[in-house]
């Protein structure tokens, strides 16, 4: 009997990233670079492309098309790129928004901004296609319980050691559906336009309030 072919992302999720992994604070992350040469060795004939948008600017009449197309796409929200991976056929892609360190979408962005952004878009349309996907393991929100009803926010105790870390929103965390999660991955979230995220993060109040306000930029 003929032995069936391994799918895309049973054949990527197998390969081990963790030699190549390198570090930014105190996460882990995966360079386009090497993300990129682990599929070609898999998949020679994969390849990707950066989708281009017509391309519009803000006057003061509104939005006005210039015409031609570019590699990202200006909106009200801010700047957003998408990353399209083909392999075998089959296509995975990925979008995000052009943010700042603080998960703030950019109302202004340079090109080495726009550009930094696609290839984060690549390396996580890869992902998707099973490339080093545990490293992303950490960046979900848990999902809404069953009944439909959020979890009512509730700050995480401050520990008695560290009297600074309430004023460290970075770390601050908050009860998300039952999970201790990052506000700041909260924000980038909804800051990406995730429903489940914007319909929570109305519902803050207090100091959970403030620390979203803090991370988005809001005042």
């Amino acid at each position: 009997m003929t032995e069936s072919k391994k799918s895309v992302f049973a054949t990527l999720s197998e390969i081990d990233v963790k030699p190549y992994l390198d570090k930014k604070g105190r996460l882990d992350y995966l360079s386009w670079a090497n993300a990129w040469k682990l599929v070609k060795r898999a998949y020679p004939d994969a390849n990707y492309k950066i989708t281009e948008f017509p391309e519009y600017v803000l006057t003061k009449d509104g939005w006005v098309a210039t015409g031609r197309d570019v590699d990202y796409r200006q909106t009200a929200a801010g700047y957003e790129v998408e990353a399209v991976v083909t392999i075998e056929g089959q296509d995975y892609s990925s979008k995000l928004f052009v943010m700042d360190y603080r998960n703030k979408a950019l109302s202004k962005a340079t090109y080495f901004d726009i550009n930094k952004t696609q290839q984060r878009a690549l390396v996580k349309a890869l992902a998707i296609a099973g490339l080093g996907l545990s490293v992303y393991a950490g960046e979900d929100l848990p999902e809404e319980k069953s009944n439909g009803q959020v979890s009512k926010p509730r700050p995480v105790r401050q520990s008695s050691t560290s009297t600074n870390q309430q004023n460290d929103w970075e770390s601050y965390k908050v009860n998300y559906n039952g999970q201790q999660v990052l506000m700041s991955l909260v924000v980038k979230h909804a800051m990406e336009g995730n429903q489940q995220a914007k319909n929570f993060a109305n519902t803050l109040k207090g100091q959970d309030l403030e620390a979203f306000k803090k991370l988005s930029g809001g005042k």
